[in-house]
């Protein structure tokens, strides 16, 4: 009696673990078959090439770092609370998906950015967007300051985005999160009037 066949996730987590090994130009669909046990036109099927199944990797990476920050927000309306509890979301979720974390952040591969541009563009402007509403009521309250969108989502997560490339640059993500109320700090200084 055959096994079940493996699942979209079961390739999707088989895919991240080579593209990580092997970079995603590196990698092969074979070793990824191989390894997940899955067909090679069950692949192709799902994702269309490597470059389709290494795009679904980074949509699908980003969108449960999104839903992570989105979901901190909807949790702390007070202005301060929710700049702290974003950085805190970003860094947790970081030391808790290390290999996402390391393919999201660092392995920027053209060719997946290129075949996932639309799906990405549409992505990030729904969360950008959301922020922007968490942002404009705390702007206009005199709370926030009103500076361009980019602008503000810089100074509130770039530092912690930075600190995280450096911990998975040495695979030690974990230690990231003892910062968050350092870096939530400064996200709070920089952006309170």
């Amino acid at each position: 009696m055959a096994g079940k066949p493996p699942t979209r996730q079961v390739v999707l987590d088989t895919a991240l673990t080579v593209f990580l090994e092997h970079g995603v130009e590196g990698a092969s669909i074979d070793d990824i078959r191989a390894r997940s046990g899955a067909s090679i036109g069950s692949i192709y099927h799902h994702f269309g090439s490597k470059q389709g199944l290494a795009a679904a990797l980074y949509l699908e990476a980003l969108a449960s770092y999104q839903q992570r920050t989105l979901a901190a927000l909807a949790d702390n309306p007070a202005a301060r609370d929710g700049v702290h509890a974003v950085v805190a979301a970003h860094l947790d979720w970081v030391a808790r998906n290390a290999g996402l974390a390391r393919y999201l952040f660092m392995d920027r591969d053209a060719g997946v950015r290129q075949a996932s541009k639309d799906a990405l563009r549409d992505i990030n402007n729904r969360w950008a967007g959301a922020a922007l509403a968490w942002l404009q009521p705390r702007i206009a309250a005199g709370e926030i300051h009103d500076l361009p969108v980019e602008v503000l989502l810089s100074l509130w997560l770039g530092p912690a985005q930075e600190l995280s490339r450096h911990w998975l640059s040495r695979r030690r993500p974990q230690r990231a999160a003892e910062y968050a109320t350092v870096l939530g700090d400064a996200a709070w200084n920089s952006l309170r009037t």
